[in-house]
């Protein structure tokens, strides 16, 4: 204890013990010092009370609080604070001393905040859950030494859907609620890696190796920008001590994965340092209907070709602590990917590659402690992504192409947060990003113009606890101001429909959720929120073959909200969630053909989508696990289109059951997955169904010793030839075998 404390301490209690004297009162005076359970950092502005006695006082600024003088008997003291878990409540049995000492604790919570803010570090997921937002948390244990992706765990989550070009490692984008894949924000470690190009992030690039926990927030109430939703991606940390772990899987289609990991923690230092490796040739077997869709006599089963990839990742962590509680890291993160691209399944193209490098860096500095009940992260960042696309021969593109692509980002993120009075947080964010993109052509020219964009946003929220701490209310504004550049003048320049070269947009996004407590374990929630998707280069500027720019588009504007609630309970170990949610967008951007191979982006569309996600899980006797999920949606277009209004949105699967059943006996567990999607339609008319497809997937883990997992997993159990929400064939049955092994 510090001399100052000390002394605090014993000029206080002698204080109050000789008033009780003068008084004629006799009792015990009650003392303590209240810590974060975590850090060991003392909080202040701690809530402490006695109910019934009419005592209550407030920590100081090292966490400490005097309470008496107390008649003997049993008394209980109730410790909240801002910041922290529920009320948490202390018996002290008091039996005639002098003095009574305290130590007590507090468990971080959350603060809802964490929703508009984009952090590098995992929050637990009981604190996430806790957040007026819906939300998916997926930890490492959910996928830890199975031969699974990404875009797979993803897919499994309620309210998601993963649409890919077919086979291991290809590309693949999300929606959440039936959103488009532009619509969902996903962030790696805290770097946003959403593209001012356009399209979605292609989630076949992120390694799972790496990563040690996935947020997925449901709907554009979830996140400040994002219209359709957000994905957190957080990397592995280190742990106390020297850790050292590897991983190595084979399977079907010579697919092969390696991974190893050094992780370490001395002296106010952490690091971390992992690489992995993946490939597989891909060459599985579909049903091939030789473009004769209605024509069933000349389907074949042929191999796929051209589909094979090798990736590599390498990454790095470096964390230093100071002794007044000041954190320095560094981020580094390296991915490289050589892969073929097959083309549809009846014209298979044979030579088309897709080359790809990415570096994403990051500094941050962080106070939690800054000046009292004040929090502060300020982050620098860097990514730089190279890709070339290689198609001499005119197999997928339009015409023979040798086309490079560079996209750059340069930001700077800061956040302070603070805790008014006892009931209140408020929270203030800002940033300053340039993205630039050059691309490049060898063969001809066609491609997208040189441009850069600057974005300049500021982040506010606040929330509320309810009063008798029944819930919280929580609200957040965006600003965001873009200013987008093209350096190069347009070939249709005169064409009346020729873009600037410059345009400007200012987006304001606002939010609230409320979460209102039943009981413990029970919460009710609901969100409302208005979100707005800027149009990206390829939207905006065209290029120089058959796509025009439009400087005049407006951006997409969606309006949404959701309402459900969450259910859990420790006995028996039970899980509840369900929540309905209804979406409207507003000028959805679409290309419309003006002449033969000329197109031009037009904001055209209007549409809605509803539905209701629902979710439970359960364990019992701790050996046995039973969890699914089903989610029904509507995804209607409600354009002035006469003959597309009314219809279902394509690539958007109306329902999605997914279920997960584990049994543990001994050293033994065995596992079965089961997914199913139906209601899907290729194009906009609905005249091209999509078939429902059943998925079952088997799978047997031993533990060798202590140290070592030998898992055996059969995919697609039942070898059915299915294709994905975009048509492309997925692979039949293969084998896989994971070995791994911690040292």
């Amino acid at each position: 204890m510090k001399a100052t404390q000390f002394t605090y301490l014993w000029i206080v209690t002698w204080t109050l013990v000789f008033a009780g004297s003068v008084s004629g009162l006799e009792g015990t005076v009650l003392t303590g010092k209240v810590t974060d359970v975590r850090s060991g950092e003392p909080i202040a502005g701690a809530s402490v009370s006695i109910p019934g006695k009419g005592l209550g006082t407030e920590t100081d600024a090292d966490g400490w609080f005097v309470l008496g003088p107390l008649e003997s008997g049993v008394v209980v003291v109730e410790i909240s604070r801002v910041g922290y878990r529920e009320l948490v409540r202390k018996t002290v049995f008091l039996v005639g001393e002098d003095r009574v000492v305290l130590d007590l604790t507090l468990t971080p919570e959350a603060i809802p905040l964490e929703e508009i803010q984009v952090v590098a570090q995992p929050v637990g997921a009981a604190d996430l859950h806790r957040m007026p937002a819906f939300v998916t948390v997926l930890s490492r244990k959910d996928f830890e030494g199975r031969a699974t992706s990404v875009p797979e765990v993803l897919s499994s989550s309620a309210g998601v859907q993963v649409k890919r070009l077919g086979g291991l490692g290809s590309f693949s984008t999300i929606s959440i609620r039936g959103s488009s894949s532009e619509q969902v924000e996903v962030y790696l470690d805290g770097i946003p890696l959403n593209s001012a190009v356009g399209g979605g992030v292609d989630l076949g690039n992120l390694p799972l190796s790496q990563v040690e926990q996935i947020e997925v927030y449901r709907g554009a109430a979830a996140s400040g920008g994002a219209m359709g939703g957000t994905v957190h991606l957080r990397t592995r940390s280190a742990k106390d001590g020297v850790r050292q772990s590897g991983s190595g899987s084979w399977g079907s289609l010579d697919t092969r994965g390696l991974n190893v990991l050094l992780s370490g923690d001395r002296d106010q230092t952490e690091y971390l340092v992992m690489a992995d490796y993946s490939s597989s040739d891909n060459n599985f077997r579909f049903l091939d209907d030789n473009g004769t869709e209605y024509n069933k006599n000349d389907d074949v089963l042929s191999h796929r070709q051209n589909g094979d990839f090798v990736s590599s990742g390498l990454l790095g962590k470096w964390a230093h602590r100071t002794r007044g509680n000041l954190q320095v890291s560094v981020n580094q993160n390296l991915f490289w990917k050589h892969q073929g691209l097959p083309g549809i399944s009846n014209n298979q193209s044979k030579e088309a590659r897709l080359n790809l490098f990415r570096s994403l860096t990051e500094l941050m500095l962080e106070a939690p402690g800054f000046l009292g009940r004040f929090s502060m992260r300020q982050t620098l960042f860097f990514s730089h992504k190279a890709e070339s696309f290689i198609d001499r021969e005119g197999e997928v593109g339009v015409g023979r192409e040798d086309n490079r692509y560079q996209t750059r980002s340069t930001g700077w993120r800061g956040r302070g947060q603070t805790v008014l009075g006892l009931n209140h947080s408020a929270a203030l964010e800002t940033s300053v990003r340039r993205e630039s993109y050059l691309p490049k052509a060898y063969l001809q020219q066609v491609q997208q113009f040189e441009s850069d964009r600057w974005i300049v946003a500021g982040r506010a929220g606040a929330d509320w606890l309810l009063p008798g701490r029944r819930g919280i209310f929580s609200s957040s504004a965006s600003v965001e101001h873009q200013r987008s550049h093209t350096y190069e003048e347009s070939p249709f320049k005169f064409s009346t429909l020729a873009p600037d070269t410059t345009t400007g947009r200012t987006l304001v996004n606002l939010r609230a959720g409320l979460r209102l407590d039943i009981s413990p374990g029970v919460f009710l929630k609901a969100n409302l929120g208005r979100s707005r998707r800027a149009p990206g280069f390829y939207e905006l500027f065209g290029d120089r073959g058959g796509v025009i720019g439009n400087t005049d588009l407006v951006p997409e504007r969606g309006v949404t909200w959701d309402a459900g609630f969450r259910a859990q309970w420790e006995e028996p170990d039970v899980l509840v969630e369900a929540a309905y949610f209804d979406q409207r967008y507003t000028d959805l951007i679409q290309f419309v053909q003006f002449s033969q191979g000329v197109g031009r982006a037009q904001n055209i569309g209007k549409a809605r989508v509803r539905g209701v996600e629902t979710m439970a899980s359960t364990r019992w006797f701790g050996r046995w696990e039973l969890s699914g999920n089903y989610t029904f949606q509507r995804a209607i277009d409600d354009s002035d289109v006469p003959h597309q209004r009314g219809k279902v949105l394509p690539n958007r699967a109306q329902h999605e059951v997914h279920v997960h059943s584990g049994l543990t006996a001994g050293s033994w567990l065995g596992f079965y997955d089961y997914t199913f999607d139906g209601g899907n339609f290729l194009d906009r008319a609905n005249l091209r169904p999509v078939p429902s497809r059943h998925i079952h997937n088997l799978g047997l883990r031993r533990r060798l010793g202590r140290a070592v997992d030998v898992t055996l997993e059969t995919r697609n159990l039942l070898d059915n030839q299915v294709a994905d929400q975009w048509g492309y064939p997925l692979p039949g049955r293969s084998y896989f075998v994971t070995v791994q092994e911690r040292f």
